[in-house]
């Protein structure tokens, strides 16, 4: 069970990850617009301009996911079983809590669904 304190640290972890995806959303958003097919550049640049929209449209679609998880764990911040793995409900470490704030899975279980 998180102490106060450590509830604390991990809702402004939470809340800093939540700042970054932002960020990261808005730039991607930029990046992942139409290419304009009456753009005056080559043929091969256009093409590969598509390509990297493309590749931007997908980080977006990934970045979007993250963002509404960490929303879902900010509103389970003060839920008494928020530190405990969804899958096998074992505790999960301090450390799982603060590098992967978007996730409620421990290590272990994230690595038998791979």
């Amino acid at each position: 069970m998180l102490t106060p304190k450590e509830r604390k640290t991990v809702k402004a972890a939470i809340e800093a990850a939540i700042v970054e995806a932002e960020a990261m959303i808005e730039d991607l958003r930029t990046r992942a617009a139409p290419v304009s097919p009456d753009s005056a550049i080559g043929r091969l640049s256009r093409m590969d301009s598509m390509v990297n929209a493309g590749t931007a449209r997908m980080a977006l679609d990934q970045a979007e996911k993250k963002l509404s998880r960490l929303h879902a764990r900010l509103d389970r911040i003060d839920d008494a079983n928020f530190d405990v793995c969804g899958v096998c409900a074992g505790q999960l470490p301090m450390a799982r809590l603060l590098a992967a704030p978007d996730r409620g899975v421990c290590v272990a279980c994230l690595q038998q669904k791979h």
